[in-house]
């Protein structure tokens, strides 16, 4: 089981009735509950690296995502790239239909950092419930 602030690899996922593999996650909640009629384990966001620096520029122009460094996390054999949390999106999982593996923890005050941001983030929010 998988507990707050986890960096987790998953190996397939849906979003929007596509299929996606092998990503990176961090997981917000691991309080079991029910979204749309369905029993939902831990609740993630989606992590991801810069590419380059244009990518940088772009992707934090848009106001879900949060910044992190590589020194926000301690990850067994990790890149050392930083990148962006996909703050506004909120991916729920079963643990009976996922395959993941922990591979590090975000730093508990970046984590905290976080959800601070999510709290206060002026965008709606994306409840994604394909993984149920």
């Amino acid at each position: 089981m998988c507990t707050i602030g986890d960096i987790i690899l998953v190996e397939s996922y849906k979003h929007k009735g596509r299929l996606l593999t092998r990503h990176s996650f961090v997981v917000l909640s691991n309080e079991a509950g029910t979204i749309e009629g369905l029993d939902y384990d831990f609740v993630c966001n989606v992590l991801s690296s810069f590419k380059d620096e244009k990518q940088k520029i772009k992707k934090l122009s848009y106001p879900g995502n949060f910044k992190i460094t590589h020194s926000d996390r301690s990850v067994v054999r990790g890149n050392t790239k930083d990148g962006f949390i996909k703050a506004e999106q909120l991916y729920y999982f079963n643990n009976q239909k996922i395959d993941y593996t922990v591979i590090g923890k975000l730093h508990m005050d970046v984590f905290n950092r976080l959800v601070g941001f999510i709290e206060n983030l002026d965008v709606p929010l994306e409840h994604i419930s394909d993984n149920l």
